[in-house]
């Protein structure tokens, strides 16, 4: 089985959900994405790590230094993006009050006030909240980037199709699947 379709997200959240601290998406649509604000047009897809609007402030302080330390490691050749995460969208819901989401502060790392911030941007569209179920390729992928990669878009054609053999799942099974229930209960 192989993917060519990516989700760009900030470096930041790309990286917490590698590391398992990081299980939703919140998404209204980039300026460059046509329509009418964020469309979920695949449920399957890969995070295309992006610096892009990301800035310390919009995380919680335990997570603004380790956004200064990917800043500064810069560890891609520059015009090469690294694809290391597959993920499935197990749960969307649309979300018009940003204080739903003080009470699943545990799955994600943004700060309340950059849940505030999303909410005031472009208010009479409502944030598409996505609970993701993510998976690490065997073998990270470094591919180069492309001028139709450009801009603030969501999401992103790769040139070439990405192997998905032998990626394994970063949350165990029943530790998702109950934060999964958690989640939509709360919601």
């Amino acid at each position: 089985m192989t993917s060519r379709i990516a989700l760009k997200e900030w470096e930041i959240v790309v990286d917490a959900v590698e590391r398992g601290s990081h299980l939703l998406l919140l998404r209204k649509g980039g300026l460059a994405d046509p329509g009418e604000g964020f469309t979920l047009k695949h449920r399957e897809f890969f995070l295309y790590p992006t610096r892009e609007h990301q800035r310390p402030e919009q995380v919680r302080p335990e997570f603004q230094e380790r956004l200064r330390t990917l800043a500064q490691a810069a560890s891609q050749p520059q015009g090469e993006i690294p694809l290391e995460v597959y993920a499935g969208v197990a749960f969307q819901k649309e979300i018009r009050d940003p204080a739903a989401l003080s009470a699943l502060e545990r799955f994600h790392i943004w700060s309340a006030e950059f849940l505030q911030e999303r909410a005031r941007y472009r208010p009479e569209l409502p944030t598409q909240l996505l609970v993701i179920r993510a998976y690490r390729l065997p073998h990270p992928v470094a591919l180069p980037v492309q001028p139709e990669y450009a801009g603030c878009r969501s999401w992103v054609t790769l040139a070439q199709e990405i192997p998905l053999e032998g990626a394994q799942p970063i949350v165990e099974n029943r530790r998702f699947r109950a934060a999964l229930e958690e989640i939509s209960s709360r919601l």
